[in-house]
C-alpha cells in the first residue's frame, strides 16, 4: 500500500495531487486541511488548522499506523498562506506567528514526526514540500512568506545531509517550487493593494495573458518526483527545471 499524507487538500495543488492519486490502485490518501471537498473510499480527511499547534499534534498522531514492510510512505507539505501581503512594519504579532507557523513551523514539526516512524515498519519514505520562487527572490510585501519558504528549503537540505550521514537510504526529502500556478492563492495575490506590493500588476498580467499553469499539470510533475525519487539528485529545485 502507498500512504500519502497531504496538507492543504481542499483546493489548488493539494487537491489536484489527491485526485490524481485516487485514480490509482493500492493508495490511501490522508488529507489535512480546514475543509474537506473530496469523498472517496481511499481518502481519509483530518480536519486541521495548521496555524494551531494543537491541531498539528493531532495530525502527527495519524502517523502512528500499522504499516507493513512493503508499504511506501509519503508526506507532502503543501499547505501555505501568502496573505496578508504587506510591509514588515505593518505586521502585528498574530500575523507573524500565523504566517511562520503555517508555512514553516508546522512543516518542520510534521517532517520531524514523520522521520520518527520506526525503521523496518515500511519499505521507503518520501518527503516533498511545496516551496516557492519567493524563497530566493526579494518581493516587497512578501517578507514573511519568502522567509518561511527559504527556511523550508534550508531545513530540507539539512535533513538530507543528516539522512546521508546516518546511512538512511530508505528516505528522501525534497523542497520544490511549483512556479506560478492558477490557484486561490494567486487570486488573493492579485487582489493586493499596490501600496503593499509594487509588482502586483505583473501577476495580473500573467492571469490576463493565460500564463498561469493549471494545478493539474503541476500535480503531474510533482507525482513524477514522488514516483521515481531516485532520479532526482537535488533536494531543492523548481518544477521549471523538469523537461
Amino acid at each position: 500500500m502507498h500512504y500519502y499524507y497531504i496538507s492543504g487538500t481542499s483546493s489548488g495543488i493539494g487537491r489536484a495531487i489527491t485526485l490524481l492519486l485516487l485514480e490509482r490502485k493500492d493508495v490511501q490518501v490522508i488529507g489535512i486541511s480546514r475543509t474537506s471537498t473530496i469523498e472517496h473510499a481511499h481518502y481519509t480527511h483530518i480536519y486541521a488548522d495548521l496555524s494551531d499547534p494543537a491541531h498539528v499534534t493531532h495530525v502527527i498522531k495519524s502517523f502512528k499506523n500499522n504499516y507493513s514492510a512493503d508499504d511506501t510512505l509519503y508526506l507532502i507539505n503543501n499547505a501555505g498562506v501568502v496573505d496578508p501581503i504587506q510591509y514588515a512594519q505593518t505586521y502585528n504579532e498574530s500575523d507573524i506567528q500565523k504566517m511562520i507557523q503555517v508555512n514553516l513551523i508546522s512543516a518542520i514539526q510534521l517532517i520531524s514526526a514523520f522521520l520518527k516512524i520506526p525503521k523496518g515498519t515500511y519499505k521507503s519514505r518520501v518527503i516533498l514540500s511545496v516551496s516557492s520562487g519567493a524563497a530566493t527572490k526579494v518581493i516587497d510585501g512578501w517578507s514573511l512568506y519568502g522567509t518561511a519558504k527559504a527556511g523550508l528549503d534550508h531545513f530540507s537540505n539539512h535533513v538530507a545531509k543528516e539522512l546521508m550521514l546516518l546511512g538512511e537510504t530508505q528516505t528522501q526529502i525534497f523542497s520544490v517550487a511549483p512556479g506560478v500556478v492558477d490557484t486561490p492563492m494567486q487570486k488573493k495575490i492579485r487582489e493586493t493593494n499596490p501600496d503593499s506590493f509594487s509588482t502586483v500588476e505583473r501577476f495580473n498580467e500573467l492571469h490576463e495573458t493565460n500564463q498561469l499553469v493549471s494545478p493539474d499539470i503541476i500535480a503531474q510533475k510533482y507525482l513524477r518526483i514522488l514516483d521515481e525519487p531516485r532520479k532526482f539528485l537535488n533536494v531543492v529545485f523548481s518544477l521549471k527545471d523538469l523537461a
